[in-house]
């Protein structure tokens, strides 16, 4: 509701949004909603002890960009863990989660999933700084290994050799084309960014992932289905006036 409310108000100023009458129908599926909360904090609750505190969420349908659920804490109303800040539009380390959008960048400048990379380890250099050593979360080496089963286990150095061949700057481009606002400039990040060392919101990276799982086309992401004024006109009807996608990759 805060969410929504923030957008209607940079849309149609607080004055419209509060003494308008405006009658607001949101794209939220109430049924996955209380899938994400009752979920959230049964995950929650299974990390206990391990100073794992709070979960946001977000599912879209990628085809629409409609946000059918989003979680900004597990409670709202728990001040220890600041249940008000609605982390799903809050920055935030992806982990892992950003590697696909370092492959892709990858893809666009001729290498495919078949690419065979080594998975050894590996000294890159940083001017100034002490060398930069990334481990694989197994702490193994698996020799060689095409980035299909590099991405699929997730392995850090193949990653990191990636963003080599990428660099940094492309890789930011890529997000960008995705709908990852968040990476500014990229004097700001190193070779770690490919496993996760640049913040980004969820509900952007989510967005991002949702143009993979539409072919290619990028949807921006909306809570808002239909906007009618007080008399029951309709000022937007996402059904109607459904976005134009922008193909930002190739199918």
């Amino acid at each position: 509701v805060n969410y929504v409310r923030q957008i209607l108000e940079a849309q149609y100023g607080p004055e419209v949004v509060y003494k308008g009458g405006l009658q607001i129908t949101t794209t939220l599926d109430l049924k996955m909603q209380k899938i994400a909360e009752d979920e959230a904090r049964k995950q929650i609750a299974s990390l206990k002890g391990k100073n794992v505190t709070n979960a946001a969420l977000v599912a879209l349908n990628p085809k629409t960009g409609e946000i059918l659920t989003m979680l900004g804490s597990v409670d709202f109303f728990d001040k220890k863990i600041a249940g008000q800040v609605n982390v799903a539009i809050r920055l935030r380390q992806p982990g892992s989660s950003i590697k696909p959008l370092n492959y892709v960048a990858a893809f666009q400048k001729g290498w495919n999933p078949a690419t065979v990379l080594t998975d050894v380890k590996t000294v890159f250099p940083i001017p100034g700084q002490p060398d930069y050593i990334p481990e694989n979360y197994d702490t193994r080496e698996h020799g060689l290994v095409n980035i299909r089963t590099a991405l699929a286990s997730s392995f850090n150095v193949p990653a990191v050799k990636t963003l080599q061949f990428v660099t940094v700057q492309s890789m930011m481009d890529m997000a960008r084309q995705l709908g990852v606002t968040t990476f500014r400039n990229a004097s700001n990040y190193g070779l770690s960014l490919t496993l996760g060392g640049g913040e980004v919101q969820l509900l952007e990276l989510t967005s991002a992932y949702g143009t993979f799982a539409n072919s290619g086309t990028r949807m921006p992401p909306t809570a808002l289905l239909k906007i009618a004024d007080s008399t029951g006109r309709t000022l937007f009807d996402l059904k109607k006036t459904p976005p134009k996608g922008t193909q930002s990759l190739d199918p």
